[in-house]
């Protein structure tokens, strides 16, 4: 079709203010109707076309009144904002224009009042054409830039939102698209929000919603969605009674088939969904799945744009707690992210918000073991490793014990008190977020340490005696550990530490009042008492009786005893107490206690045990015997007595007794020796000195010096003395060396003196004595103790040190040979059944009683006589091998050296 341009240069008519343009505006609609791309570059490549441009601006004020009552109608204005939103819907051609704004002519600072005048207008068409101007002057940022600018801009809002609701839809669409497209620039926000008719206009927006052809809702939820993006925008929209209304009609919106609404809906969502109230109006609202499952839909829309808008509102969704939670409940919402982010031509910018959504919606997996360790009676450190994701909500890490959770927080590691000693725990880790918890690691099983245990529960006493309290008590509540027993107390005193739940205290006083205390123990210490009062009962016969003690020798005590007269229960056995130990358990009334220490006094106390407790007999004490042993050696060597006292003992006629059993050699002479005395018995320690023969060990046989007294004697005798007093000399305890032992050390001998049968003068006897040493000696004749040819001789005794010496000492060594050879079938010397003595008898020496002891004497034969029975032939036989020169200078020479000392 020809073009009205290619036949006549009509643009040139534009200029005037007549007709003339009025037919060219005409012209130029018509062209642009035919082929609007060719009829506006002709129009701007027109050399021209700047003053055809002022033509057009100066033809929109052609409806004013006082224009119009001169011009043929106002659809000049209405013609001439149409074809200036024409030629701005190109890029030249719109540079051209908002050049136009900014010049310097007044009639540039009149296009936008002239265009806002037009929306009052009565003609519809009129009317849209110059809501459409506005709309495609503020689609580029300049033009923006330059409607905000405009002082008539609040009008210019107010007159457009009027519109938003215009029966023309077009008209309504364009209204909506200038709201929307102001609304793009922040500023522009601000000037919507900060207008004094602002709740109207958003309200007449939330009421623009919905789908139409002409795209009225749709431009008015691109303008709701841009007001939401400010917190402002977002408090003034949720306040409004209408809000609930928009939150459905954009969700109904998101589901239609309409992509740009669809799009536009969804944008509003996402910028609604960033403030949490906003977040959780559209999760509350009842169109809410419906919105969630759509937008999974969207993912895979061919459009681009539209993919990327529906992931940015899944995104915005799943920024939050609840709405990552609802996502997750929708699987369809993971597998269209993941069915989308493996397109391999999907857009960098869809792939971005695909893949972090898919992060976020990404459950937290379960964490590692925690390390844990333990500190102490009630703590525990526990360590773990960190756990990471890309959801951006802040991880909180928690530490539980079945369903306790001892710590919650950020950190890595953390202690744990207050736990209660000796008790295992199970301890597991779990990561959180603000919208998902991980499952629960492997358990970790600890048991924190000992610790002293509480105080035992319920104590009570269970019975009481006269001397006995029966107690009882129930374990602790908190034991903090493997019970070590419990300790009991009789006020600050341990009387018994038992792993029973009950104990009888005894050896108490009758009717008496006590502070009983028990304390449980564990491996760390006792634990706290926990005490009660109780008294003994009145003193009455149910005890035993005080045992009776019947000393056996030196190591044994005999013990019987009653049992209690008035028994309480039945009695189980009896207990035998000697110094605080128990020594025997039975149920006869008798026992014997062995194996006792000689010579020691031992407490014993009979305690009946019945079934109501145990009961004490009174202590009874008895001494066991006398060892009459000496359990010391002594020194080798002993010192020699300097001082000696005389006394005259009788030697008795009657036959000698035969010794007690292990009875000590110098006990004989222990009480002293007095001439009226028949206790003294120097016969049974001669008898014991030779009966030694068998032992190993030689004994001491301790002698009494006695000197020649005239005026003593039990028979009424007289004889002459010296007149020196007779003192008596301490006996000299020692025990002499073995066989093998030195044969130097002195010893005490007993020598008997007798004068002579055929001197008629008064002398001392010279010598007769008896080895104490080794008494297997072969020179000592076996004598009765008995001589009635010499009973009116007085023997005189001294007690003289003489080396220690056995008879093999005084022998040629082929007889010590001998006599080793024959000592086993020596016969002993005496038997327990002989009532014999051995003696060494001298004769009487010629020197007077008050000549001191010299040579002479030593030299003086020795007679060896038999007085009651003829020797053993064997026996004298070796008596005779004896040197008796050598032997009697060796005692009479220390008999000399002591007397002088």
């Amino acid at each position: 079709m020809e073009m009205n341009w290619t036949k006549s240069d009509y643009f040139t008519q534009l200029v005037f203010k007549d007709k003339r343009s009025h037919t060219a505006l005409e012209l130029f609609v018509d062209d642009i109707h035919t082929d609007k791309d060719r009829t506006v570059n002709k129009f701007l490549n027109h050399s021209g076309s700047e003053d055809f441009l002022w033509g057009l601006i100066r033809l929109l004020a052609c409806d004013a009144p006082r224009v119009l009552e001169c011009l043929s109608g106002n659809q000049v204005a209405g013609n001439s904002a149409y074809i200036l939103g024409t030629i701005a819907e190109n890029e030249a051609g719109c540079y051209r224009v908002l050049s136009i704004t900014t010049g310097n002519k007044p009639e540039s600072r009149n296009i936008l009042p002239d265009l806002t005048r037009m929306l009052q207008g009565d003609d519809p068409e009129s009317v849209m054409n110059a809501a459409g101007t506005m709309g495609t002057l503020a689609e580029t940022v300049e033009g923006r830039q330059w409607l905000i600018s405009e002082e008539c801009l609040p009008l210019t809002i107010e007159y457009v939102a009027n519109l938003l609701s215009n029966p023309n839809l077009w008209t309504g669409s364009n209204s909506a698209l200038v709201l929307a497209r102001i609304s793009i620039s922040e500023e522009g926000c601000f000037k919507v929000l900060q207008h004094p008719k602002c709740k109207e206009i958003v309200s007449k927006l939330i009421a623009s919603l919905g789908m139409d052809e002409a795209g009225r809702g749709m431009n008015a939820a691109f303008a709701i969605g841009r007001i939401c993006d400010l917190e402002e925008g977002r408090t003034s929209l949720l306040s409004l009674p209408e809000s609930e209304k928009m939150i459905s009609m954009l969700a109904k919106m998101l589901c239609c088939d309409d992509t740009g609404a669809s799009k536009n809906a969804c944008f509003a969502l996402s910028c609604l969904a960033t403030n949490f109230n906003g977040h959780s109006r559209i999760l509350k609202n009842v169109h809410s799945d419906d919105v969630i499952r759509c937008l999974s839909e969207l993912l895979s829309a061919e459009d681009t744009e539209t993919g990327w808008f529906s992931a940015m509102t899944l995104h915005t969704l799943a920024s939050h707690p609840r709405g990552c939670q609802r996502l997750r409940e929708h699987p369809e919402v993971s597998q269209a992210l993941e069915a989308a982010n493996k397109k391999p031509d999907l857009g960098e910018d869809l792939k971005e918000e695909v893949s972090i959504t898919l992060e976020i919606l990404k459950r937290i997996a379960k964490p590692s073991v925690p390390i844990v360790s333990v500190t102490g009676r009630s703590s525990v450190e526990a360590m773990w490793e960190r756990t990471s994701t890309k959801s951006g909500f802040a991880i909180k890490y928690q530490l539980f014990d079945g369903t306790k959770c001892f710590y919650q927080g950020p950190e890595l590691q953390c202690s744990v008190n207050d736990l209660t000693p000796n008790t295992q725990y199970l301890i597991r880790l779990r990561v959180c977020t603000e919208i998902e918890e991980s499952p629960f690691s492997e358990a970790v099983h600890i048991t924190t340490d000992e610790d002293v245990p509480g105080p035992p529960e319920n104590l009570r006493i269970l019975g009481a005696t006269v001397t006995q309290l029966k107690i009882g008590w129930e374990p602790p509540l908190e034991t903090s550990g493997l019970l070590k027993g419990y300790y009991v107390y009789n006020g600050k005193h341990m009387v018994e530490h038992t792993y029973e739940l009950s104990s009888i205290i005894t050896g108490l006083a009758t009717n008496s009042n006590y502070d009983i205390q028990v304390c449980a123990a564990t491996a760390k210490g006792k634990g706290p008492k926990v005490s009660c009062n109780g008294s003994t009962m009145e003193q009455g016969a149910h005890n035993p009786s005080k045992p009776q003690l019947h000393v056996l020798g030196r190591n044994e005590i005999h013990l019987t005893w009653d049992p209690p007269d008035v028994p309480l229960g039945k009695i189980n056995k009896y207990d035998i107490m000697m110094n605080g130990k128990c020594i025997h358990s039975g149920i006869d009334c008798h026992a014997m206690a062995r194996r006792l220490v000689p010579d020691k006094e031992h407490t014993f106390v009979v305690v009946a045990v019945t079934t109501e407790g145990k009961f004490e007999s009174k202590p009874a004490k008895k001494r066991t015997a006398k060892d009459e042993h000496e359990s010391t050696r002594p020194p080798l060597y002993t010192k020699p007595v300097k001082k000696y006292s005389t006394s005259e003992d009788m030697v008795p006629n009657k036959p000698v007794l035969p010794p007690k059993k292990r009875k000590s050699l110098d006990s004989g002479y222990s009480r002293g020796t007095s001439a009226s005395s028949n206790k003294t018995k120097p016969e049974e320690n001669l008898r014991a000195l030779s009966a030694s023969s068998c032992s190993t060990e030689r004994t001491q046989v301790t002698l009494s010096k006695y000197l020649d007294d005239p005026d003593r004697g039990s028979s009424g005798k007289s004889s002459k003395s010296s007149g020196s007093s007779i003192k008596d000399i301490e006996p000299i305890k020692t025990k002499l060396p073995n066989k093998s032992g030195p044969t130097s050390q002195s010893q005490n001998v007993l020598l008997t003196i007798k004068p002579s049968h055929s001197s008629t003068s008064k002398s001392m006897s010279s010598s007769s004595g008896s080895f104490s040493g080794k008494t297997t000696s072969k020179k000592i004749v076996k004598t009765s103790s008995s001589d009635e040819s010499d009973s009116n001789v007085k023997p005189t005794r001294m007690r003289i040190d003489v080396p220690t010496a056995s008879v093999e000492d005084f022998l040629p060594r082929r007889d010590v040979r001998e006599a080793e050879t024959k000592k086993s079938a020596i016969p002993p010397l005496l038997t327990g059944s002989e009532k014999q003595v051995w003696k060494m008898e001298s004769l009487k020496p010629h020197v007077s009683p008050n000549q001191d002891f010299g040579m002479s004497a030593m030299t003086q034969p020795f007679s060896i006589e038999e007085k009651t029975s003829e020797p053993d032939p064997e026996w004298v036989e070796y008596a005779k091998r004896y040197n008796r020169a050598h032997l009697l200078g060796i005692i009479l020479t220390q008999c000399w050296f002591n007397l002088i000392v």
